[in-house]
Formats: structure tokens, C-alpha cells, sequence
């Protein structure tokens, strides 16, 4: 009985619980139209924190919630700008670079200026492209600093690539990520051995987060792969009590990640009939499909 009455199964509690959100969001969000870590008090708003927030609306979108667009083209605002900046940054550094090269002087002035891109560029790049909003000097900055980039950042750097349909450099991003694939057929899963004892504090350091984007990567490219099905089986094995991973944050990844593959791969609409025996003998017989 317990289980039916989580919100889950109670469209009607659903729907409460979306918009309290929806609204929760807007009053945190900043008059300049970003997220900060504590928005709503006069904070600065925060590339990562403003990107997590848009994302989610934009997932929440697709999904048939009602979000203000006032409040979700606030955000894409300040997101695009941020990136305007970024790149700007990356172009000057280019720009002083050839200049020192032919022995020129630079005039020294107050100008930001970045010499590669990060991982916090690539969460940018992606989800303002899930907004429809390109930006191909900074896609292509990203590709070019792409071995800098670690695993998470790839993996969403090849989804760019992949909706702006460049397959041969998505497939190049692909390949760079399957050098920390470990498959272990004992349990039928696929991981990544990430090694990031380096930056496992940092947000793109959390392994749960790199699997799940590394599976929506995968779930997009080739849904019916055994390294896809693999990897899906290795998130929902890593559970901590069967229910969650590390956060709220990467929970909710690794569910959107799943949800991905299930709908690519066929798995949301089965057609089967499913045996179960005991020492040879079997002892039922089930037909599975949407329905039941």
C-alpha cells in the first residue's frame, strides 16, 4: 500500500509538486536572469549553477510541464551570454598568441583573457544547444582542447557534436572516452575507470554524473549496444539502498540517463514471452509487454 501513495503513482500530487518547484525556481532566481547558490539574496549567479537549473527546465519541458518562458529565456539569456564572454576570451588569447609568435608587443590592458576551455564551457555549449541556441567558435574551441577535457566534459562535447550531426568528430570524442571503458562479464556491465584522483571534488569529478552522460551519449549513438545495455546495468547496480546514487543531482542524471535508453533502445514498449525454470524444469510462463 505504502508504495502506491508516493507521488509517483498520484498524477494530481505530481503535478503539485512540479509547480511548487517551477515556483521555488523562479523566486531564487536572480534579476539578471541566472541561478547562484544562494539565489535570491542579492547572490552572483554561477555558470554551473545556472546551467543545472536550465537544463532541468528545459527536460521538464519536454516532458509536458508548464514553465514560464519569461523565467527559461532569462536563464538561455544568461547562459548565451556568458558564453559570448567566453569566447571573446579565447579569441583574444588566439589573437595575442600569433601576435608574440611574429614578435610583435602586446598592449597590456584589462581585457579577460583564456587560453582553453573547461569543462564548465561544455555543460554550456550542450545544454544552450538543447535550447536550440548554436555557438560554433566555442564548439569549436571545445574540440580543439578536447584531450585537455576530462571524461564528463567529453562525453557532453560528443552529444553536441552528435545533435549538430558531425559524426566524425563525435565519434573521435567516442573513442577518447572508450580508453576508460572496463567491461566485466561476470556481471554483464560496462564502466568507466575514470582514475580522477586528481579532481574528484570538483562537479565534473563525480563518476555517477560522467556514467550517466557518458550513457546518454551511448543510448544515442547506438542504443542496442552490449556496452550500452552493459553500462546501464552497472548505474542501477550501484545504488545505495536500491533507490539512490550519491545526490540528488546525480540521481536525477542517472534517471534521465536510464529513461534515454530505455525509450532509444525499445525497452519502454516489450514484446516477450519469459520463461522460468528451476533445474531444468520449468515452472511458469509469462508473457511481458507495455500493458502489464
Amino acid at each position: 500500500k505504502q508504495w502506491r501513495e508516493t507521488p509517483v503513482f498520484d498524477e494530481a500530487e505530481m503535478e503539485n509538486m512540479i509547480s511548487a518547484g517551477v515556483d521555488k525556481l523562479m523566486s531564487m532566481q536572480n534579476n539578471d536572469g541566472g541561478w547562484g547558490w544562494f539565489s535570491g539574496y542579492g547572490e552572483y549567479s554561477y555558470p554551473h549553477t545556472t546551467a543545472v537549473v536550465v537544463h532541468g527546465l528545459l527536460v521538464a519541458k519536454a516532458n509536458g510541464a508548464k514553465i514560464p518562458e519569461r523565467m527559461l529565456n532569462a536563464g538561455i539569456g544568461w547562459l548565451t551570454a556568458h558564453e559570448r564572454k567566453e569566447v571573446a576570451a579565447l579569441q583574444l588569447h588566439v589573437e595575442r598568441a600569433a601576435i608574440r609568435k611574429a614578435g610583435g608587443k602586446i598592449k597590456e590592458d584589462n581585457r579577460y583573457e583564456k587560453s582553453a576551455t573547461d569543462a564548465t564551457d561544455a555543460f554550456i555549449r550542450m545544454i544552450l544547444g538543447e535550447a536550440g541556441r548554436d555557438s560554433e567558435p566555442m564548439l569549436a574551441f571545445l574540440y580543439r582542447d578536447r584531450v585537455g577535457l576530462p571524461v564528463y566534459a567529453k562525453c557532453l562535447v560528443g552529444l553536441e557534436q552528435h545533435r549538430k550531426g558531425d559524426e566524425a568528430r563525435r565519434d573521435e570524442l567516442m573513442k577518447m572516452v572508450s580508453q576508460y571503458l572496463k567491461r566485466d562479464a561476470e556481471n554483464q556491465t560496462a564502466y568507466l575507470d575514470l582514475q580522477n584522483t586528481n579532481y574528484w571534488w570538483y562537479w565534473y569529478g563525480s563518476e555517477v554524473e560522467a556514467h550517466a552522460w557518458y550513457l546518454k551519449l551511448l543510448a544515442a549513438v547506438k542504443p542496442n549496444d552490449a556496452d550500452t545495455r552493459g553500462l546501464v546495468k552497472y548505474l542501477v547496480n550501484n545504488r545505495k539502498h536500491a533507490t539512490y546514487w550519491e545526490s540528488t543531482r546525480d540521481t536525477a542524471y542517472a534517471i534521465e540517463a536510464i529513461a534515454s535508453y530505455f525509450k532509444a533502445s525499445g525497452e519502454d514498449a516489450p514484446e516477450m514471452d519469459v520463461e522460468g525454470s528451476i533445474d531444468g524444469k520449468s515452472v511458469k510462463k509469462v508473457t511481458i509487454n507495455r500493458e502489464n
